[in-house]
């Protein structure tokens, strides 16, 4: 009963009654108020928020019965409960008092243990409808919210497939140059990066939701990270009369430890929205160190942008809302950017915080623990060697890899990326086939790259079944499931390591250096 001081109403012609009900509820935090008759009653509940009324069934004037029929036929207080005082023999008017709409009664001469509790038995089913109430409003707007997602995904997501399929198609074209391949080969790799995006998003919800975020340490430059994302949210901005400026204090710290990864979601997102709801003016970002306590990384984002409107500025931060700036405007997004980025810097050790004025544009501001590497000698970049990331040509022509997956375009893509190096592949397009090749070349196979969906026998218990004969054989697991399978389920079904898709080029020919030797 804590958070809220109940207000009921006793209405009673008897004072002595009155006096009596008062006396009790003087022992409570109830707070009480009175009415005399029936008009009186009547007043008072239709202008008093009351979350209970004690009616008298026998009152001068009008009897408690019709005034709870007036009551329950009046939207201001239909929905306020009422308990019945009666004499115990007036069986007749407790079933019409029932009919009326009361929910319980009490006898007179009553006692003060069973008034209470009665009371207090309906002050808390009615707190508790309420709370199903809101509860309700909440799911079914959370409902809403969400067909409204699904219908933006199925825009946000054929969007970029139009651009893959329609310049894939187009790139046939015996009769493009070779200026139109590449820029035709560069929109396709753009559109299936912003279609990524949208997965990533999508899936950090779910994640977070199933307990599976995990920060990553690692030493980099911040000062170098902040300018490459400046020069590619300014390079997205072309045509648009929007500056983007990146604004570091000369003595911000520049090496830090952090997890890189999620740092990027964060500025991408707090960028991306900025630069979606700019039209014109600057969008600025930067960080500094603030020495408050234990030292700490303040960043932010500000925008000339279209802002904020006051009453969208409390769920912003909730999954599924964008804000729009009016029916006619199209701005696209997943509405779970600001989610994601409150999500993510609370999992940090941060806070975010915002300021915006509808027209006048908005500022992001979080904070991150400022985390200092320890000195180390710093090798001149001239001095370091690139290593290419593939071996010679025809550098692992004695080597063989055993491919399972159920789509034959992923073959196609490992056929391709790795036919300089000379390796050979066997190709299995499910989990039988591969088990069934690998008996048939296990003296030969040097590395199996086996997917974890397939058809037939599924890719962990594909690397089970060869582990029970081969305890060494080098098994990757690669696996378009990055929710569902982690690299303990990965390792405790045998495999050594896991890729995810889409499989990036350098991250293959980095696995495969460490396992073929």
């Amino acid at each position: 009963m804590a958070d809220k001081k109940f207000h009921i109403l006793i209405v009673d012609d008897s004072k002595s009654a009155r006096e009596l009900v008062r006396s009790y509820l003087s022992e409570t935090d109830i707070k009480a108020a009175f009415a005399e008759n029936g008009p009186q009653a009547i007043k008072k509940a239709k202008s008093n928020p009351f979350d209970l009324i004690l009616l008298d069934v026998q009152l001068p004037d009008i009897n408690g019965i019709e005034i709870c029929k007036i009551l329950k036929s009046d939207a201001r207080t239909s929905d306020i409960p009422v308990i019945f005082v009666t004499v115990a023999s007036d069986k007749e008017s407790l079933i019409a008092g029932f009919k009326a709409g009361a929910v319980d009664y009490i006898t007179k001469p009553f006692q003060k243990e069973e008034l209470l509790a009665r009371i207090n038995t309906h002050l808390r089913l009615k707190r508790y409808m309420e709370e199903l109430i809101v509860a309700r409003k909440k799911a079914e707007e959370s409902e809403k919210l969400k067909m409204t997602f699904l219908s933006n995904m199925s825009h946000e997501i054929r969007t970029p497939m139009n651009s893959i399929i329609g310049f894939a198609e187009l790139m046939g074209d015996e009769n493009l140059t070779p200026e139109e391949r590449r820029e035709f080969a560069s929109i396709i790799i753009n559109s299936g990066d912003q279609l990524l995006g949208i997965i990533d998003d999508i899936l950090e919800v779910s994640k977070e939701e199933a307990g599976e975020l995990k920060l990553f340490d690692q030493k980099f430059s911040l000062k170098k990270f902040m300018g490459e994302l400046q020069r590619i949210f300014a390079n997205n901005m072309k045509g648009k009369p929007v500056e983007v400026i990146l604004n570091i204090p000369e003595n911000a710290p520049d090496m830090i430890i952090s997890d890189k990864v999620r740092l990027k979601q964060i500025l991408d997102n707090l960028l991306s929205n900025a630069s979606k709801f700019t039209h014109e003016g600057s969008i600025e970002m930067g960080y500094k160190l603030l020495r408050k306590y234990n030292p700490v990384l303040e960043f932010y984002v500000k925008d000339t942008g279209i802002g904020i409107p006051k009453d969208k500025q409390d769920t912003i931060f909730e999954r599924f809302t964008q804000v729009k700036e009016n029916l006619t405007q199209n701005f696209t997004g997943t509405g779970l950017g600001l989610s994601i980025v409150k999500r993510l810097v609370t999992f940090m050790g941060g806070q975010v915080s915002f300021k915006s004025e509808p027209e006048k544009g908005s500022i992001f501001t979080f904070t991150l623990p400022y985390k200092m590497p320890e000195k180390e000698s710093v090798v001149p970049s001239s001095k370091i060697k690139k290593k290419s990331l593939l071996p010679s040509d025809n550098g692992w022509e004695d080597k063989t890899l055993l491919i399972a997956d159920d789509i034959k375009q992923i073959f196609a893509f490992f056929r391709e990326t790795l036919k300089k190096t000379g390796v050979k592949m066997l190709y299995a397009k499910d989990g039988k086939e591969a088990l069934e090749i690998y008996q048939n070349h296990k003296s030969e196979i040097n590395l199996g790259l086996i997917d974890i969906q397939m058809p037939e026998i599924n890719g962990l218990e594909v690397a089970r079944a060869i582990r029970k004969e081969n305890k060494t054989l080098p098994l990757i697991a690669q696996t378009g499931l990055a929710l569902n399978i982690g690299k303990d389920e990965a390792k405790n079904a045998g495999f050594d390591d896991i890729i995810y898709k889409p499989i990036k080029t350098d991250h293959l020919c980095e696995i495969l250096k460490k396992y073929l030797k």
